[in-house]
């Protein structure tokens, strides 16, 4: 059976509402992966995957909603790499955002529907996948961390399938970064390097290699295996 992993971080009612709302909504296990200050998605996500027991994961955000989901992890468990179950996405306002989770016609939105990129929103991946080309930690706060890891998944493991599903985006106060575009200056250089390795994968390789080697246990820690008495 797949799982989501929803990661979460703060104390805004706002995305907390949308989390209540949207983990009731799944048909798999829930399992909430907080995060901690600074917020660093990757360093919430980890532990959650490398516990899971799940074949196929789902990792969702919390103020978002899809009604691809199921299609989309079928298209994993018949072989695809992984998945991006949407393709328009809808911000919608406060009063839309109600609206929307009451079952109600939702009304306006926030700005027109634009095409939703992918690594955004969700990712849908076996296990296994996930763990041989890990999210980045070195992206600190809100930005890129998400489009980062799309093009590494699709330059190591292959183009993602593609659904058409709409995604909502639950209204909630924007987290603080640079601008609307950009999370920080450090997000932004590291994400020029993911771009510089798209499509190259012995490049890409090395890149997620240093995740690796940072997560990797010091080995001069495990010489003294003694006990002490």
């Amino acid at each position: 059976m797949p799982e989501v992993i929803i990661p979460f971080a703060g104390d805004c009612p706002h995305r907390a509402r949308a989390l209540e709302w949207v983990r009731d909504r799944y048909e798999w296990p829930v399992t909430v992966a907080a995060g901690g200050e600074p917020w660093v998605k990757a360093e919430a996500i980890r532990p959650a995957i490398e516990a899971s027991s799940a074949d196929v994961l789902v990792i969702a955000d919390a103020d978002c909603w899809t009604d691809g989901l199921t299609e989309a992890v079928r298209a994993v468990e018949l072989g695809a790499p992984w998945a991006k179950p949407h393709r328009l996405v809808h911000r919608l306002t406060a009063e839309s955002s109600l609206a929307f989770m009451a079952g109600k016609p939702w009304g306006e939105l926030a700005e027109p529907a634009y095409q939703g990129v992918a690594g955004g929103g969700f990712i849908v991946a076996r296990r296994e996948t996930l763990l041989d080309v890990p999210m980045d930690p070195r992206f600190v706060g809100w930005g890129q961390e998400d489009i980062a890891y799309a093009i590494a998944l699709h330059t190591l493991a292959g183009p993602a399938w593609l659904g058409d599903a709409d995604l909502f985006h639950l209204w909630h106060p924007p987290q603080e970064r640079l601008s609307r575009m950009w999370g920080s200056v450090s997000n932004k250089r590291l994400l020029r390097r993911y771009s510089a390795a798209k499509c190259k994968p012995n490049v890409m390789r090395s890149l997620i290699e240093e995740i690796h080697v940072a997560h990797r246990p010091d080995e001069s820690s495990l010489l003294d295996c003694e006990p002490h008495v």
